[in-house]
């Protein structure tokens, strides 16, 4: 099927925050809204066809994950990333910063130094300030036109005694796909330091073509172990909206007392019905479309390179 990524879909007063908020916070509401990670492609016909099929029964009560959602999860990160996870593994949060929230929670107590890698999607700060944890700051370097990691000052600041890091794979804003060696580089050293590992991986499906995307988990058995391992289609398919993500954790004694916490808040251990649907749809049924759009996204970066070096250069 070939899908039409050029239509638009007008999206004004649907209750989006991307555009109906522009006015409240930023004055004006004829902004072009690029200052959220929210795409205007149609969500793909799968998911739209099953949540349509499912609102054909008219009861949505309580529910638990299906067969179908572990399935999903296991099938897509053994197609996409070549990483055989368990089912055990799989947990609930329905955002990857709620997932942050509570594995701060977690596994920290106030006062705990936590390192994020500046510049970095800012939820990394508020999530650990709102939690009375430290911040501590390893800035990426630019090198030429390439943002690197500083192991020099990661380690020198790891020895410190920071309790957990969280990395940003790929980057969130510089567009990295971090190497396996620069990943298996930051996993010892966390090991290493006795540091937890956590790592944000919502973008691993949106690989421009050429690259790849390594799951810092899958380096090792001794990584995994001190690693967790945060995730969504959320990005991918453009399901914001439908708070559903997963987190993997093959180690039981960490995915042992995370649940605990996500139990006690009750709400947050399961989710709801369209989201896990959704979710389950996206990875079974929509890798063509996945395919299609990144192919897609190739075409419009290649063009505004070029409208760059014309206009601007």
């Amino acid at each position: 099927m070939k899908y039409n990524f050029d239509e638009i879909i007008p999206r004004h007063n649907t209750g989006s925050l991307k555009y109906d908020d522009c006015m409240s916070i930023y004055g004006a509401s004829d902004l072009l809204p690029m200052w959220i990670a929210d795409m205007d492609f149609k969500t793909p016909d799968c998911i739209v066809d099953a949540l349509k099929k499912r609102l054909e029964h008219p009861i949505f009560g309580y529910f638990n994950h299906s067969k179908e959602f572990y399935e999903s999860i296991i099938s897509w990160m053994q197609k996409r990333h070549q990483w055989q996870v368990e089912k055990d593994w799989i947990t609930f949060a329905p955002t990857v910063v709620t997932a942050l929230a509570t594995l701060i929670q977690t596994f920290t107590k106030s006062g705990d130094k936590i390192l994020v890698q500046p510049p970095v999607y800012y939820p990394f700060f508020t999530v650990v300030k709102n939690q009375n944890r430290t911040i501590v700051e390893n800035p990426l370097k630019l090198e030429g036109d390439l943002y690197k990691m500083d192991f020099f000052d990661m380690e020198n600041k790891l020895k410190t005694g920071v309790a957990m890091m969280i990395l940003c794979n790929p980057h969130n804003p510089v567009g990295r796909c971090w190497q396996p060696e620069e990943l298996q580089k930051v996993a010892e050293l966390c090991l290493k330091y006795n540091t937890l590992l956590i790592s944000d991986e919502i973008h691993s499906d949106l690989i421009m073509r050429g690259y790849r995307h390594t799951v810092v988990a899958s380096l090792s058995s001794a990584i995994a172990e001190n690693t967790i391992t945060c995730m969504s289609p959320s990005k991918t398919f453009n399901l914001a909206g439908m708070t559903t993500s997963e987190v993997l954790i093959s180690n039981e004694k960490l995915r042992s007392r995370y649940q605990d916490l996500m139990n006690n808040h009750h709400f947050l251990c399961v989710g709801n019905i369209f989201g896990e649907l959704a979710l389950q749809t996206a990875y079974l049924q929509g890798e063509e479309w996945l395919e299609q759009l990144l192919d897609y996204l190739t075409s419009n970066v290649q063009f505004t390179k070029e409208l760059l070096a014309a206009k601007c250069p």
